[in-house]
């Protein structure tokens, strides 16, 4: 590892900082200079050198004030002081080691005395920063530990409940299939589909766990190009109407039909479809899901205006809380509002979908009042004309 040598000379005579500082550049070190000690608090907060060589005496601000104050602050208080001085008065000097000097160094300046200590004090600060910056990456691997630990309990935790529980099931069924002779066909049927959606509910949860850490290992790739989101919302609007109509629900739609996004086809689809899924999950019966897809201009921290497409999946449930809201895309997070018909619920599916759509660069969000449904948003950029005119051409 490389390191800077960036040396500060503080010292109120022109003609010190003079000699000194040619005498530093020739041997390779960055020099700054001031002559007084308020101009190297400003130089210092300005950036922060490796070193400082500091005269004691000075008028108005003397080294050792300037040293005290370098001293107080956390950003300042390691940088190695080294003091320059005329003076032989062992008092001084200890008074200097005291306010936390690492060194002094006498004028007139022996060349190679003052580079051999300027040495010294340079590779300790650098050796100092090094075992910082480790005990710094060892302390940020020790809490990923920590919480991928965490994780992992709280994964088996889910496994055990949620696979146990209709593994179970499935076993004790299938018992009676193989073993009772005297099932009617009616119940044998009733009992093969329980099988197949159990299995269903099963492969659902291990594919939601996969998901999540194929994304948190960076193994999905996503790739841009032009979208349909009207297109996506009606395909999933489809896929759903089946689970809508044995709920008694209604898809109430505002879609514009020349939405179209800049996004990544898969993620897209995985977002849109988890907010239909859970605004059929909880809503009750006889209720209308609305779903909006439109374009909107779009203002950000004083930016130029730019074309989003929106998207808003609104329920008619029960709501949710502020203490819901705040652990809403949490990670194995189970809220207090339940599904309407039993559905099952890992506390996986809004950790995905927020991980997609940061990744793809989208804006994700809720708003909700308890007692009011919930309305969920997906924000992404527009594409470009030039974006679809290629997609065309290349099509």
């Amino acid at each position: 590892m490389e390191y800077s040598n960036h040396i500060l000379i503080v010292d109120d005579v022109q003609e010190n900082i003079h000699l000194l500082g040619i005498m530093l550049q020739k041997r390779g070190f960055t020099v700054t200079a001031c002559t007084s000690g308020t101009d190297a608090l400003d130089k210092v907060g300005i950036q922060l050198p490796d070193l400082i060589l500091l005269d004691i005496s000075m008028p108005e601000m003397d080294g050792f004030e300037v040293t005290r104050r370098l001293k107080s602050s956390a950003m300042t208080r390691d940088i190695p002081i080294i003091f320059l001085t005329a003076f032989t008065d062992k008092k001084r000097i200890v008074e200097g080691f005291e306010l936390g000097g690492v060194d002094y160094i006498t004028k007139p300046y022996n060349a190679p005395e003052l580079f051999a200590r300027l040495k010294t004090h340079l590779e300790l600060k650098h050796t100092k920063d090094l075992l910082l910056q480790r005990n710094q990456e060892l302390q940020e691997a020790n809490d990923q530990l920590y919480q991928l630990n965490m994780d992992k309990d709280e994964l088996l935790g889910i496994v055990a409940h949620d696979l146990k529980s209709p593994l179970s099931a499935i076993r004790g069924i299938a018992d009676a299939l193989v073993n009772d002779d005297t099932l009617p066909d009616t119940v044998r049927q009733e009992f093969q589909q329980t099988i197949l959606d159990t299995s269903d509910r099963m492969f659902s949860l291990i594919g939601e766990l996969l998901n999540a850490n194929a994304i948190e290992r960076g193994g999905v790739v996503f790739t841009k190009r032009p979208v349909s989101v009207s297109e996506t919302m009606r395909e999933i609007v489809h896929q759903y109407s089946k689970q809508a109509e044995s709920k008694s629900l209604a898809f109430n739609l505002a879609i514009e039909n020349t939405a179209i996004a800049y996004t990544d086809d898969f993620a897209l689809h995985q977002i849109c479809e988890n907010f239909v899924s859970n605004a059929l999950k909880y809503s009750p019966a006889e209720k209308a899901i609305l779903i909006r897809v439109a374009t909107q201009e779009h203002t950000a921290n004083g930016q130029a205006a730019h074309q989003m497409v929106r998207v808003e999946v609104q329920d008619q449930g029960p709501g949710l809380s502020e203490e819901d809201q705040l652990k809403l895309f949490g990670k194995f997070m189970r809220l207090s509002a339940r599904p309407t018909a039993g559905e099952h619920s890992t506390g996986l599916g809004l950790s995905i979908v927020k991980k997609l759509a940061e990744a793809m660069g989208a804006r994700i969000g809720c708003n909700s009042t308890l007692g009011n449904g919930a309305t969920f948003f997906l924000e992404i950029p527009s594409a470009t004309p030039e974006q679809v005119a290629e997609m065309s051409i290349t099509a």
